[in-house]
């Protein structure tokens, strides 16, 4: 194996399990995304959308949502994330340093 031309230095801190994609509050509601990794692998996605204007009008109108990608898919998410958010690796690999997140950088 080739030693590795350089390292993007891991974040002081463990990996992410759990993300919020989305927060809003305003005088309609609120609204909730979030994203986690559960205790069996699968990518949980979930959100929550609350509108107290309008619960007046209708007995509940609070909606919660979830949406789970298996294990086995989870890298295929990935991998189709990754092919339409980053056109070059400079893109990525600049992505990767501006969040901490540890890779070795080789060339051929």
């Amino acid at each position: 194996m080739k030693k590795p031309d350089a390292i993007i230095p891991a974040a002081q801190r463990a990996p992410l399990n759990s993300l919020v994609l989305n927060e809003g509050f305003g005088e309609m509601g609120t609204a909730y995304l979030g994203a986690e990794i559960d205790g069996g692998g699968a990518l949980v996605i979930s959100g929550q959308e609350t509108a107290p204007l309008c619960d007046a009008m209708r007995e509940e109108l609070d909606a919660e949502c979830w949406l789970s990608v298996a294990p086995a898919w989870k890298d295929e998410l990935l991998l189709r994330l990754l092919a339409e958010r980053f056109s070059d690796s400079r893109e990525l690999v600049a992505y990767l340093e501006s969040h901490g997140i540890p890779a070795v950088q080789q060339a051929a």
